[in-house]
């Protein structure tokens, strides 16, 4: 069990923490036609917009209520009203989530209300589900901001009854924020490969894929999972949820719905992908596809071959919880030593780590505490390339933003062929330190220089 260390710092000279609002933000743009609405000044929607851009490349919907000085002090409800309306009247969204900021947090807005009175007045937009999350920026991190915004859709979508009709190929996955959409559209093959159809929820392999659409631009998201996906959870065979941090979704759904459910804390390891093809096999009633059990043996086959480069190497890691629990898993599997490890704030699933201690802190916690330990190689995000640039040491770059590289999004880094990918770039970015075998000279051969050509030594 891990000793979680509080942060005790006035500030933080190099935040490692992502806001509520943008983790929010995230899920609801994996919902179809969907528009984000942060409750703020316009500052604040436009740094949500700038981290999310430079991380997917993409044009991310997202608008603010743009409240002033006045409506900050006198009271902000005439601009939420407007904004709904505006929304509403101009793009036609099929879902507005609605999101705090510690600007309206301390302001004390009731924004349930303020949707209930807005439902109440104008019944004829009562076909666009507008959803309520309270993400004030000074707690928590971009993980809760995720998890929120899961369970509020849960809570406001997802009906408290015993479904009439079940569709017994259909499973419910609840993914957190740690999957990328490589990772997602990975684990939707896996689903299908077993004849099985995957409703995954939020689906940002539909949505933030770098897909380049035919049609016109739109201004709300494009593809990810719909409204009518969400409201029809209950008629699903079962429910499989990935990473802690929706441990409340899952048991909001189970109470809602009571479909089986199984939960994994990850898929960046052999024994978690093998739990979770185990169970695809159960619920269809089919044996493992033959490709499938052909990626178990390749990635067999790189732990064996990349063994001798990441053995007994140090890492120094920085992010969310999941990732924290999901990528020590990995590094431990594959015998590298977890040396510090840096959390932006507590949950509760940090004491479970294999380490003696945790860090709640941010990137210069990382530095010294990295520094000390002499470790290797970072994991963290695109933040961190500026540390790992003074130690002269590698980073792999996980979590959000990842603004220094293309391409981070269509990374896979669960099941065997993303956990395989994942092994060799490790052990690519620290071949560097390893010294190669020197060549074997035999003392028994002869110096060929000194023998001279048409001489006669019999």
């Amino acid at each position: 069990m891990a000793q979680i260390i509080p942060n005790k710092k006035a500030l933080a000279e190099q935040p490692l923490k992502v806001g509520q609002p943008l983790g929010a933000a995230l899920a609801f743009l994996a919902i179809d036609r969907a528009m984000p609405l942060m409750h703020a000044a316009q500052g604040c929607s436009a740094f949500a917009k700038v981290f999310l851009i430079q991380h997917f490349h993409e044009p991310i919907p997202m608008q603010s209520t743009a409240m002033d000085p006045i409506s900050t002090v006198m009271g902000s409800d005439d601009n939420l009203m407007q904004a709904f309306t505006h929304l509403c009247s101009t793009q036609h969204p099929k879902l507005i989530g609605l999101l705090t900021s510690g600007l309206t947090e301390a302001q004390g807005c009731d924004i349930e209300s303020s949707v209930r009175l807005f439902k109440e007045e104008n019944p004829k937009y009562k076909n666009t589900a507008i959803i309520p999350v309270n993400t004030p920026d000074f707690y928590g991190s971009l993980e809760t901001g995720y998890a929120g915004a899961v369970e509020a859709m849960i809570k406001h979508l997802v009906v408290s009854k015993t479904p009439s009709s079940a569709r017994r190929k259909r499973v419910n996955i609840l993914v957190s924020h740690m999957l990328t959409p490589g990772d997602i559209e990975l684990l939707k093959s896996y689903v299908e490969a077993f004849g099985l159809t995957p409703v995954v929820i939020p689906d940002l392999s539909l949505s933030l894929d770098g897909y380049l659409a035919v049609q016109d631009f739109n201004s709300l998201s494009q593809g990810g999972c719909t409204v009518e996906q969400i409201k029809t959870v209950g008629q699903a065979l079962a429910t499989i949820v990935i990473g802690h941090s929706l441990d409340r979704a899952a048991s909001i759904l189970v109470e809602r719905t009571q479909i089986p459910t199984e939960t994994f804390a990850h898929l960046h390891t052999l024994e978690q992908t093998d739990r979770l093809i185990m169970l695809l096999s159960r619920l269809s009633g089919r044996k493992v596809p033959v490709n499938i059990e052909r990626a178990r043996g390749q990635l067999c086959d790189a732990l064996i071959d990349t063994h001798t480069q990441l053995g007994g190497k140090k890492a120094g890691l920085a992010m969310e919880a999941d990732h924290l629990n999901a990528f020590s898993a990995l590094l431990k599997s594959a015998n590298i030593t977890l040396s510090v490890i840096i959390a932006p704030c507590n949950q509760p699933q940090l004491v479970s780590l294999p380490i003696d201690k945790v860090q709640i802190g941010d990137l210069s916690d990382l530095h010294v505490q990295a520094a000390n330990a002499k470790v290797d190689i970072l994991l963290s995000n695109a933040h961190a390339q500026s540390i790992a640039k003074e130690m002269n040491i590698p980073l792999l770059r996980i979590g959000i933003p990842i603004h220094d590289e293309f391409g981070c999004f269509a990374k896979s880094f669960i099941g065997y062929s993303g956990i395989r990918n994942t092994l060799f770039e490790l052990a690519n970015l620290l071949r560097h330190e390893v010294h190669s075998i020197p060549v074997y000279h035999s003392p028994l051969k002869q110096d060929l220089s000194q023998i001279k050509v048409g001489v006669d030594y019999v």
